[in-house]
């Protein structure tokens, strides 16, 4: 291969899929995971030689290292935001727990006559 494709092209497209990648997985593990699938299948296809197993290591390497870093940027860019979004008031309610006492009151009392597993105007409540 070209020695300008090994070194700069593949990086660098390498860390800008990353970073994209990162963005919508929010998980550094399984976008190196992806690449690393990639990179293994072109390096069989390509002849399997050691040299493409071990570029195909270090590029998921520098794909991990990437993801990893933009993960902590999102993650500080999320915890420094100074905007008005209150996550308590959206009627989403988490497994098991409420979020604040209005979501508890909100919702009808439990009638253990009428309740179905196959209910979906879900008028029971977690406890």
């Amino acid at each position: 291969m070209n020695t300008l494709l090994i070194f700069f092209a593949i990086p660098v497209a390498t860390i800008i899929l990353s970073g994209i990648l990162e963005t919508f997985i929010n998980c550094p593990y399984k976008v190196a995971g992806i690449f690393f699938a990639i990179f293994l299948v072109v390096a069989f296809a390509l002849g399997g030689t050691v040299e493409l197993l071990v570029a195909a290591i270090i590029y998921t390497f520098i794909s991990f290292v990437t993801a990893y870093i933009v993960m902590l940027f999102r993650n500080r860019q999320n915890h420094n935001c100074k905007c008005n979004n209150d996550f308590n008031t959206f009627p989403s309610i988490p497994f098991g727990r409420f979020s604040n006492e209005a979501q508890i009151n909100s919702l009808p009392e439990n009638d253990n006559s009428s309740f179905n597993m196959n209910n979906t105007n879900n008028d029971y409540r977690y406890r």
